[in-house]
């Protein structure tokens, strides 16, 4: 969308058929993704559909503390859509921007001309294959990401898969605001989401993720009883929409960028779901790319430089959100300087929304927690 609207020639694949929806239980949009939707000026189609919310209520290991993550450029609202409204919204107006979308498409491997990325071979749904020539192929695929397996894009920082979510979207449930649970192996969270709906989730560490295979469904209520009393309370008045989902991932970061290919979102960098700030470190990452590309395709500086000051920016940017995501998906106890910093904040909302500002990309951890 937005290198076609910069007046780019943009093929779009996507292997799925749209609309399509992605089993993603982190589809939690902060204030920071919001303000990059606004600003692109697809927000209202979300919010046709989607309940915007700016309250949060965190419950970490016995310390309750309540307030709203800052805003960005005054944009106060979270929003929690499905990824069939948020994905197709986005098709849509890409589409409109100029680019030529294919869905039911993907890209099977890279043609390359001197060690330098070219282009993409697809392969529809009807088997046939094409080859597509282009001075950049960006893969925005995900943690599998078909470009990054195709260059070899080196991994760092890897982290195994901690711990796995178990959730499903009930309606008739009255929750208007984040809630998460954090104790210590263990917790639980929800949020609005979107056409009425609220998703409810269990936190269980992998092992017992891997145990509870065969009724996922008694895992979540376990859970979601042993820490949040008062939201598995809202349940048996509200009606389950669908069955239950499970899902897990580990956390890396692959190198950003190369001669003639990048990478954004979790096809760059996989953080745990625990924060939610998949979607909104994607949005901006594809605004920093974007930026970085118009520069190199404009010949205003070589394209490769250009990639390169992009994945030097993008790590800059995350590397500390990274770590601190890596930390808190432990759902380790914490330290005693950390619970007596959790119980310093409790009566001060604007020491309670810079710890929020952590998590919604808006404070870096590096400078807001204390260092025990």
């Amino acid at each position: 969308m937005l290198l076609a609207r910069k007046g780019r020639r943009v093929l779009l694949l996507d292997r799925d058929r749209f609309p399509s929806e992605m089993g993603q239980s982190t589809h939690l949009i902060h204030p920071l993704g919001a303000a990059h939707l606004r600003d692109w000026g697809v927000l209202p189609q979300i919010a046709t559909r989607a309940t915007p919310f700016t309250d949060w209520r965190v419950d970490l290991h016995g310390t309750v503390l309540e307030g709203a993550p800052p805003a960005v450029d005054g944009q106060y609202e979270s929003y929690g859509p499905r990824r069939q409204l948020l994905d197709g919204t986005l098709a849509e107006a890409a589409v409109a921007a100029g680019a030529e979308f294919r869905d039911g498409t993907r890209a099977v491997d890279l043609v390359e001309d001197g060690g330098t990325v070219a282009g993409v071979v697809t392969l529809g749904q009807d088997g046939r294959r094409q080859t597509e020539r282009a001075r950049l192929v960006i893969g925005a695929d995900g943690p599998a990401s078909a470009v990054a397996r195709c260059t070899g894009a080196k991994e760092s920082l890897c982290e195994p898969v901690v711990q796995s979510n178990i959730w499903s979207y009930w309606e008739g449930v009255p929750l208007d605001h984040v809630r998460l649970y954090i104790r210590e192996h263990k917790g639980a969270f929800a949020f609005p989401a979107s056409d009425g709906t609220v998703l409810v989730a269990a936190n269980l560490m992998h092992n017992e993720f891997v145990a509870a295979r065969r009724d996922r469904e008694a895992a979540f209520h376990a859970r979601l009883n042993e820490v949040a009393p008062d939201l598995s309370a809202m349940l048996p008045g509200a009606r389950r929409v669908e069955g239950f989902h499970a899902g897990c991932t580990r956390a890396f970061v692959r190198e950003a960028a190369g001669p003639g290919w990048a990478l954004v979102g979790d096809a760059g960098m996989k953080k745990d779901p625990v924060t939610a700030q998949g979607i909104s470190t994607a949005f901006r990452c594809a605004e920093m790319l974007v930026e970085a590309a118009d520069d190199g395709l404009n010949d205003r500086r070589p394209l490769d430089e250009a990639l390169a000051a992009y994945g030097e920016a993008r790590d800059a940017w995350l590397l500390p959100y990274y770590h601190f995501t890596a930390q808190l998906a432990r759902f380790a106890k914490p330290t005693d300087t950390l619970a007596a910093y959790y119980r310093a904040i409790q009566p001060d909302p604007d020491a309670t929304a810079r710890l929020f500002g952590c998590v919604a990309l808006t404070h870096s951890p590096d400078e807001v927690l204390p260092q025990a």
